[in-house]
């Protein structure tokens, strides 16, 4: 029997991560069609409300199958739309189905940047994720010339465990990508 859960919201001191809702789409519209905010991830700039409602109907699978979460990432103090932040359940590699690890991506509207939002978001969710899920892993994929990514990994104490050469292809071309991980036990001793 399958149930659906409670979308769980979360709150930090300046922000409000919640689900994103079809009412939302002409508010993050903006965001997902900005060639800097999609730029080192696998995505195109949307060109319309139903490629945004795309990704809002997403979001509410990765709920539905308890595989993940997608926030949209809203200030408190005028109720903005700052980005999002999602994790995504990946399955192990040895086909017994045990889901111990996930992946982690965000995006933030540039005029947003260098505020410390998107480190406060993140912390909020891996908080979240590993006081509420049987989760030990949390992974991030990051482009090499996304250093505004990659600074905010490192500040919050992510693992840099190398480069994976060629790792993903769009626009043309195949992109190294930096991983990085969270363990359980570093997020608690940190």
């Amino acid at each position: 029997m399958s149930t659906t859960r409670e979308f769980p919201q979360l709150e930090t001191e300046r922000l409000v991560l919640r689900e994103l809702t079809s009412a939302d789409a002409e508010v993050i519209s903006p965001n997902f069609a900005d060639e800097e905010v999609v730029r080192y991830i696998d995505a195109k700039p949307v060109a319309s409300i139903n490629d945004v409602a795309g990704i809002i109907d997403w979001g509410a699978s990765l709920l539905n199958s308890q595989t993940g979460n997608l926030w949209g990432i809203f200030r408190k103090e005028d109720g903005s739309f700052l980005g999002q932040v999602n994790y995504v359940v990946r399955p192990d590699n040895n086909f017994t189905g045990t889901m111990h690890r996930a992946e982690i991506g965000y995006n933030l509207a540039p005029h947003y940047w260098g505020n410390g939002y998107m480190s406060e978001a993140i912390r909020c969710v891996l908080d979240f994720v590993f006081s509420s899920t049987e989760l030990n892993r949390i992974e991030a994929t990051v482009h090499t010339e996304n250093n505004r990514s990659l600074n905010v990994l490192i500040r919050l104490g992510f693992y840099k465990e190398g480069i994976l050469r060629e790792y993903v292809q769009w626009g043309g071309g195949y992109w190294d990508m930096v991983l990085f991980s969270m363990l359980k036990t570093d997020w608690l001793n940190n």
